[in-house]
């Protein structure tokens, strides 16, 4: 019996250590180490390239992930791998941008928690809800940028919480008020210019980094600049960045009196329209420590409560109440309103108000309008006045009707220098014909005047004797020197048998023995009638070619008399006339 409970025992030893040393393996993952260190079961998976939480023995108690690309941790993901048993949690530099809010919250003996380095802009209030046990928890390294009301879920145990390097820039009063058992706090290196007194009034603070932070010293921070300076909470030299007068200047050489706010003023609204009669209000927001003095003027006088005129005029002090320093980040306790009231305003009001705010570090002004509309006066309505459109249109209508006239004088002035045809009656025509024979009668000398035979009357009968007159030539009379232009054919002769015009013409630039006619005088007799007596020549006469000879169409002209007449012609180089026949 003995040696069957010792073979037992034996078995059962053998049998329980292979199983419980499996969380050494690290779930066979390579790039993880798994061992005891300070009596803990502890999985170093630093820099192991894992982009998820790894599914290690649910025993471990200690997990180092630093460095690794996680980007985001989703909910309950710890509970998803059963690793909640955790005590110590790594996750610095994990590129971490999204939290969820209860990505932790079934850890529930987690005491340190690192977040450090990575790059979370906000935390949900209740991100660390059912982490009470935490002790330590590091936020270095995010930009978190603010920290607003009840940030943190209520954590009765956590002691220590860093925040440097965070670009803090607001933390709201409340911001720790769940966090009673801080002791130390870290928010050095940071944007805060200032922090409201009650910030850190938790019961067991003892220390609190301020260092490397644009600390804006006047009344705004003047009562935390009193509360750290009596709280003694840390050695570190802390300097003001601003004002001008302060910068550089250390938190431990100055004093209360020195943190001053010089006045600022701001009228609400601008410019103030109403009508005359209405009642109107308008204020002046005043901010300064010391509390300023403030007053209202217009016109360069100053405004008082007055109920004397037919307008009461009543200015009206309104302190802020102090629980909107809290809302509204950090208004100054001294803030202040400076309202005026007018009843029944009239245009005596209307014009510009002046706000002015002084204390003895300073003055501040500010400006507001009155506009009321201006009077208008009723008028009686009367017609429409369309005069000058009738005289518009009147005279557009003269201008138009004068054209019109002028354009008809301008036609008929035309139409009389251009006389028109005309038909002659009977007894016209008889007088012309009695007109006509006489002309006709006169001698070939005769031809030479400046007028012929110029209308034929076609009523004239072919056997009658003026048709014999007809057939008289009509000459050209060339008017220049004297028997210096060659004289006209022989088939131009007197008496001939048909009737022509001689045209003898010289050219210029040749024999100076036939001279440019062109620059004497020349006489175009009045054309002759033309006699309805069918010729004896074409209609062409004589005329000339380009070659310079000049030959004759004379059909029942002797041929020998034709050949001397082409024959006798003046070569054109030697004497360039043209003889035309018309």
């Amino acid at each position: 019996m003995g040696i069957r409970t010792n073979c037992y025992l034996l078995f059962v030893v053998f049998h329980i250590t292979p199983m419980g040393s499996d969380w050494l393996t690290c779930a066979h993952i390579a790039e993880c180490q798994c061992k005891w260190s300070s009596g803990k079961k502890t999985a170093s998976c630093v820099n192991a390239g894992l982009n998820i939480i790894p599914r290690l023995a649910s025993d471990i108690q200690v997990l180092y992930l630093n460095g690794n690309p996680l980007k985001q941790l989703q909910e309950d993901t710890f509970v998803h791998t059963e690793l909640l048993n955790l005590q110590r949690l790594n996750l610095s530099a994990t590129n971490l941008h999204f939290l969820h809010q209860n990505a932790f919250r079934e850890l529930r003996i987690l005491i340190e928690l690192d977040l450090s380095r990575n790059e979370l802009m906000q935390l949900a209030p209740d991100t660390f809800k059912g982490n009470e046990r935490l002790r330590l928890l590091v936020l270095n390294d995010n930009p978190l940028s603010k920290l607003v009301a009840e940030q943190f879920p209520p954590l009765q145990h956590l002691k220590k919480l860093e925040l440097s390097r965070c670009q803090l820039r607001k933390i709201h009063a409340f911001a720790f008020v769940n966090l009673q058992a801080l002791e130390i706090v870290y928010i050095h290196q940071n944007e805060l210019t200032y922090l409201h007194q009650e910030t850190f009034n938790l019961p067991f603070i003892k220390t609190l980094t301020l260092s490397q932070n644009p600390w804006y010293c006047d009344c705004k921070l003047r009562e935390f600049h009193e509360w750290f300076l009596m709280s003694n909470l840390g050695s570190e030299e802390v300097v003001c960045a601003g004002p001008a007068n302060r910068k550089d200047i250390s938190w431990r050489g100055l004093k209360s009196k020195d943190l001053v706010c010089p006045p600022s003023a701001q009228t609400s609204p601008s410019v103030l329209r109403t009508e005359a009669g209405a009642d109107i209000t308008f204020g002046c927001f005043i901010k300064g420590d010391p509390i300023p003095s403030v007053s209202w003027s217009f016109h360069l006088k100053e405004m008082k409560n007055d109920s004397n005129r037919n307008s009461d005029i009543l200015i009206q002090r309104y302190r802020l109440r102090h629980n909107e320093e809290y809302i509204e980040d950090i208004v100054n306790k001294s803030a202040q309103w400076i309202n005026v009231t007018i009843n029944n305003v009239t245009s005596d009001f209307a014009g510009e108000w002046k706000c002015t705010a002084k204390s003895n570090v300073g003055e501040a002004s500010a400006f507001l309008t009155i506009s009321l509309p201006k009077a208008r006066t009723a008028t009686t309505s009367t017609a429409p006045d369309h005069s000058n459109l009738f005289i518009t249109i009147g005279s557009m209508l003269a201008m138009a009707v004068a054209g019109f006239v002028a354009t008809c004088i301008l036609w008929k002035t035309r139409r009389r220098r251009m006389p028109p045809s005309r038909s002659f009656t009977d007894q016209e025509k008889k007088l012309l014909d009695t007109s006509l024979a006489v002309s006709c009668e006169r001698s070939s000398t005769d031809m030479g005047s400046s007028y012929g035979c110029e209308i034929y009357d076609g009523s004239i009968s072919l056997e009658s004797d003026d048709a014999e007159i007809c057939m008289e030539p009509v000459q050209l009379t060339v008017e220049g020197i004297d028997e210096t232009f060659p004289p006209p054919p022989a088939e131009f002769s007197l008496p001939a048998p048909y009737s022509n015009i001689f045209i003898s013409v010289q050219v210029a630039g040749h024999d100076n023995k036939y001279p440019d006619l062109l620059g004497g005088g020349a006489t175009l007799p009045r054309r002759s009638r033309t006699c309805f007596i069918k010729p004896t020549y074409d209609n062409l006469g004589p005329r000339v070619t380009a070659a310079g000879s000049s030959t004759l169409s004379l059909p029942e002209v002797d041929p020998e008399i034709q050949t001397n007449i082409v024959s006798s012609s003046i070569p054109l180089s030697t004497f360039s006339t043209e003889y035309t026949a018309l």
